[in-house]
């Protein structure tokens, strides 16, 4: 049996589901109340047909802080990922229009948009 803690040349890296569980369980610990949102694209209906689900470029999750209300938008990524072009539009729109709003890639990055927005 391999000793997998040597001689690894890959290691583990975490899913972005991962990386949203953990994200979510700080935004959670931090007071904010926040959702998992699905956009699926098209999707084929059982009977025929397809629908769509979800706006194009949607941030994976959405909430509010508890005690203001203050929407708040973010994009969960695997490191190194970026946005898509309706992704950034989406992040972009959402602090136009005065929401807290950012993409990450860690509980760390999510910790640091925080402060940079006053929490």
């Amino acid at each position: 049996m391999a000793n997998p803690g040597r001689g690894n040349r890959h290691p583990i890296r975490a899913s972005e589901a991962d990386i949203l569980r953990a994200v979510m369980d700080y935004l959670s610990a931090r007071n904010f109340r926040v959702f998992r949102r699905n956009v699926m694209g098209i999707v084929p209906m059982a009977k025929g047909g397809a629908v769509h689900v979800g706006v194009k470029g949607q941030a994976d999750l959405y909430g509010w802080f508890r005690y203001t209300g203050i929407h708040i938008e973010v994009e969960v990524k695997r490191p190194g990922g970026t946005l898509t072009p309706e992704q950034g539009a989406w992040l972009d729109n959402a602090r136009a229009d005065g929401a807290v709003a950012f993409m990450v890639d860690s509980v760390e990055e999510c910790r640091l948009q925080l402060k940079k927005f006053g929490f």
